[in-house]
């Protein structure tokens, strides 16, 4: 008996092996799939959330325990981004505007924009009780009523409307399945631990941290075809608004997904590049110090800026540092490979790498690039700090709300605000500023929005952080500004 079940067994598998063969996806080199966009998710998810094996590190409470289950709750969507990726590129002139929009700011918006966000926020941050959540697309995210109850089939029929773009059907069953993955994940490795004043239970291990989320930073990248230049930015703030911990992750780098994810307070510093290896810890030592003599290291490193225009000062600043200007967009894709070159670049050439800009990001687009770079050793300030006090507005450093680095706190007004420092642009002013044309410098702190970063930023890694090279980066700012002044819009 047990012979003749042997040979039903060998008969069933022969048959199967020879049905592949003949399908006609075998014959051209792959195996069929139900859409061609899983084979497009296949090829770049399959190493990052297929594992049945993962489990988190940290202790729980822990900042890195937060950061490696919200970078495995990234890894877990990708399939669901790169979906959505695939509808883009596929998208003709007789269906566009299907998944993608413009804002009232004439920004790009799509509805991986509007999901991410939700499943973060609503799905895996749902377990824990946090201080604030502030996200790029808040405005642009369609919730359910409050009133509606989880689980039930308005609830479940709200996720296929975002900002008035609907889900297309073959994308339904991948977000239903990312929201079930998402948030089995939250409620094992998020313990309930209390439970709050609304009777619910919830992790409150962090309720002095703010989050930033920044769902597709280089949304205007991710829709035209370079979406190897977005990722997805987490940022957590502690209660004085100071950046303690980040994870970028980019979804659509080749040959798979890379990511960084650190918390300097508590040594903890992790990334994957796509090389050979993975760090999952950083060793202060290992680190050069930057040379600094011009001669020697003429037309090396690199400054990373924009796809598109720069301003008069950054070109001056890119003689003055007598370095090379490498394009890319997205804030959190040049903080990635600011730190991959600094990581891995050479000592003369890769640690030379930096991002200074004189135009505006936002918190959500800096507060995880942040957190994570000084777990590398490296810095994220404000442009301003490196300009003399007759350059940054007025007396800028004289005020009392005055710091070298961002706050990241929920506010309904800019926290660092300078008056006369921004030039109001429609990016970064009120819904109720009405004067955003010529070159008007800001002096009312409500015509500019409370997340706009108004001051520049200067972002450099572990080799260039040191008094020497700090000073060496002061001194090129302030000349290139004596040629052109920093544009802050």
């Amino acid at each position: 008996m047990r012979r003749l079940w042997m040979i039903f067994l060998l008969r069933q598998s022969t048959a199967l092996r020879y049905s592949i063969r003949q399908s006609p996806s075998f014959r051209r080199g792959r195996l069929p799939l139900p859409v061609r966009s899983s084979v497009h998710m296949m090829k770049h998810a399959s190493s990052d959330a297929s594992s049945e094996m993962w489990a988190p590190t940290g202790a729980p409470g822990s900042l890195e325990r937060l950061c490696s289950v919200s970078l495995r709750a990234c890894q877990l969507m990708n399939p669901l981004i790169l979906s959505i990726y695939h509808q883009l590129e596929c998208e003709s002139d007789s269906n566009a505007g299907v998944v993608q929009k413009l804002k009232q700011d004439n920004s790009a918006f799509t509805i991986a924009d509007g999901l991410v966000q939700r499943l973060l926020v609503e799905i895996l941050y749902s377990q824990i009780s946090f201080r604030d959540i502030v996200g790029e697309e808040e405005d642009e995210c369609h919730h359910v009523n409050e009133d509606t109850p989880k689980g039930t089939l308005a609830d479940d029929e709200s996720w296929f409307t975002v900002q008035g773009l609907t889900i297309p059907t073959d994308l339904r069953p991948s977000v239903e399945s990312t929201k079930a993955t998402i948030g089995a994940l939250a409620a094992t490795h998020f313990l309930h631990s209390s439970e709050t004043d609304d009777g619910i239970h919830k992790c409150l291990g962090y309720q002095h941290l703010t989050v930033f989320i920044d769902p597709i930073d280089g949304t205007r990248e991710f829709s035209t075809g370079k979406g190897e230049q977005c990722s997805v930015c987490i940022g957590f703030a502690d209660e004085n608004g100071k950046a303690v911990a980040g994870v970028i992750y980019r979804p659509l780098s080749q040959p798979k997904p890379t990511w960084v994810a650190g918390a300097k307070a508590e040594r903890f510093a992790a990334c994957d590049f796509g090389r050979d290896k993975v760090i999952h810890s950083f060793d202060d030592r290992s680190a050069a110090q930057v040379h600094t003599n011009i001669d020697e290291n003429k037309k090396r490193g690199s400054l990373l800026t924009t796809n598109g225009s720069i301003s008069p000062f950054v070109e001056s600043l890119i003689e003055e540092l007598q370095t090379e200007r490498v394009k890319s967009g997205g804030a959190g894709n040049k903080l990635m490979m600011l730190l991959e070159q600094s990581l891995f670049g050479n000592h003369d050439d890769g640690g030379r790498a930096l991002y200074i800009q004189d135009r505006g990001v936002s918190r959500w687009d800096t507060c995880g690039a942040e957190g994570v770079l000084e777990a590398f050793g490296g810095r994220l300030m404000k442009l301003t700090t490196f300009l003399p006090e007759t350059m940054d507005g007025e007396n800028a450093k004289q005020t009392n709300n005055y710091r070298d680095t961002y706050t990241y706190l929920a506010s309904q007004t800019n926290l660092d605000f300078i008056p006369g420092v921004a030039t109001i642009t429609k990016y970064n002013c009120s819904p109720s500023t009405k004067d955003v044309q010529g070159n008007h410098k800001s002096h009312d702190v409500n015509e500019v929005k409370p997340y706009s970063n108004l001051c520049g930023l200067v972002a450099f890694g572990k080799r260039w952080n040191t008094p020497e090279g700090i000073k060496f980066i002061e001194k090129a700012i302030e000349r290139a500004a004596r040629i052109h002044l920093p544009a802050f819009d």
